[in-house]
């Protein structure tokens, strides 16, 4: 069997498909190796068998269960074929607009649902069962940087790998712990045009680098989008794809591999780490400069005991939160009906992973809400590799952070590396920040068009859901551009989606 590439091309097909025939396990399309996507089958196949999935991986897996059979594959196209597309309900797209990550099981098509990680689905020649059982984190004693050196090592076959290097602390990083183990990857940075002031990134000591220029409008603008696609793309995991696509290409034959979820992996909160001796220093950390000084010692104290560090209406330490939207603030003109829509779509949306991450080993769920939030850039991604877990998970918290003269330090892992390899001015930047500054320099230049598209026609005015004079205004003002330009942005793909749908 085979199905159509987007070149046009025809590749072997990723479903497998088994059915219980007589009491029998019979297998009518062949089994692959689901193990890329953080999956396995464990068992007697094509006997007794489940299908797990026990670790966050690249790209989606999906199953559908339908009367003594089991089909599951990596490709919605194969489970779409011949099927009519399904409109997605106002909810869907007012949470997309938001940034909301679809439910962690959920898929587009209708009986479809994603493996999330913990789910496992036995098939018995009674029957077709699905549960969850957590997966053990297997703490390893291996050092941080070895890890990562062992699992970069198994790139180095044919022409070796690069690395996408945008001179933060994770690209930066994997460049360093590359070094130590003894390779000399390429680096490959995106040098993003029209995106207001650049950032040069910092040289790595033993290793080439290479600007790739890309067009700012080739990342931001919609025209891609075809209206084919299941959901409307939205920019913020298609356009780190499409900058990550680019330096694919300049890669050749290399593997492209990323340092993304590193930071989330080695993040930590205040009141994990050891506040020492001396702890009046907690009164001068940056995080409580936020929401203003705190009065006494007392009442740091008091606050670290609840486990938070702006408020006691934070998240709790030790559990991730669910995924959120990278832009700053909501979709710009809600009606009143768009703005009950969404709130409903949201709440249960967001308890559905709230209840997910909940479920999960807390690094885990860090690693999934990370992949939901932004993808994977179609890169290699080191810090999903089971060894890279294992030596995360044998991390105590208090390695991950410190106070220091004042301030409070994450990510030591990460920056002692950086230290010792003597890269220095890494970028700072929260995530997301680029793509942010980006999306409001293109929407700046565009607003003029943007505008005279929705006064002409607004496909999610005629749903009832957007006020278009209210968005016109917003892009006319400019003075919260900044703010609120990746919702606009989704905004107008979104726009781009429908017109091409209809």
């Amino acid at each position: 069997m085979t199905t159509a590439t987007a070149q046009g091309r025809t590749a072997p097909a990723r479903m497998a498909r088994v059915e219980i025939v007589d009491g029998e396990v019979r297998a009518t399309r062949p089994v692959f190796a689901p193990e890329e996507f953080g999956a396995r089958v464990e068992g007697s196949w094509p006997g007794s068998f489940e299908l797990f999935r026990d670790r966050p991986g690249s790209g989606a897996l999906y199953y559908r269960m339908d009367y003594g059979s089991l089909e599951w594959g990596p490709d919605l196209a194969e489970f779409a074929a011949g099927a009519e597309r399904p409109v997605p309900s106002a909810g869907a797209l007012l949470c997309l607009l938001q940034g909301d990550a679809p439910a962690p099981d959920s898929s587009p098509w209708p009986g479809v649902h994603r493996l999330a990680v913990g789910t496992a689905v036995r098939v018995t020649g009674q029957g077709i069962t699905v549960t969850r059982r957590a997966p053990s984190m297997t703490a390893r004693g291996d050092d941080l940087v070895h890890a990562v050196g062992a699992s970069l090592d198994t790139h180095r076959t044919g022409s070796g790998y690069a690395i996408a290097y945008s001179g933060g602390m994770a690209s930066a990083f994997l460049a360093a712990a590359a070094l130590s183990a003894g390779h000399r990857p390429l680096l490959l940075h995106a040098d993003i045009g029209g995106g207001g002031a650049r950032f040069a990134p910092p040289a790595v000591p033993g290793l080439e680098m290479e600007n790739i220029h890309v067009a700012l409008d080739e990342l931001l603008a919609p025209g891609p989008v075809t209206g084919a696609e299941p959901l409307p793309p939205m920019p913020d995991t298609e356009v780190p794809r499409r900058l990550m696509a680019a330096l694919r290409a300049a890669a050749g034959d290399r593997v492209l591999v990323g340092g993304g979820l590193l930071e989330d992996l080695t993040s930590v909160k205040l009141p994990d780490v050891d506040a020492g001796a001396r702890g009046w220093r907690l009164l001068g950390c940056e995080p409580f400069h936020v929401a203003g000084t705190l009065p006494s010692l007392a009442a740091a104290r008091a606050l670290l005991g609840k486990g938070v560090v702006y408020s006691p209406d934070v998240q709790p330490v030790d559990a991730p939160a669910p995924p959120s939207p990278t832009g700053a603030s909501a979709v710009p003109g809600l009606t009143a009906e768009g703005r009950d829509a969404f709130e409903s779509a949201h709440r249960a949306t967001m308890a559905l992973w709230q209840e997910h991450l909940d479920f999960l080993d807390p690094l885990l769920g860090t690693a999934v809400a990370g992949l939901a939030e932004r993808g994977d850039g179609g890169l290699r991604l080191p810090a999903l590799d089971p060894g890279v877990l294992a030596a995360l998970s044998a991390l105590p918290k208090s390695r991950l952070g410190r106070i220091r003269r004042g301030a409070f330090e994450s990510h030591l892992p990460l920056r002692r590396e950086l230290d010792r390899h003597g890269i220095a001015g890494v970028r700072r930047a929260t995530q997301g920040f680029w793509l942010r500054r980006a999306a409001a320099s293109y929407l700046h230049r565009e607003r003029e068009r943007i505008i005279a598209r929705l006064e002409r026609r607004c496909a999610l005015a005629d749903l009832g859901l957007v006020a278009p004079r209210a968005v016109a205004r917003e892009l006319r003002d400019g003075r919260d551009l900044a703010g609120r330009a990746l919702p606009l942005l989704r905004l107008v793909w979104m726009e781009h989606w429908l017109g091409e749908t209809s």
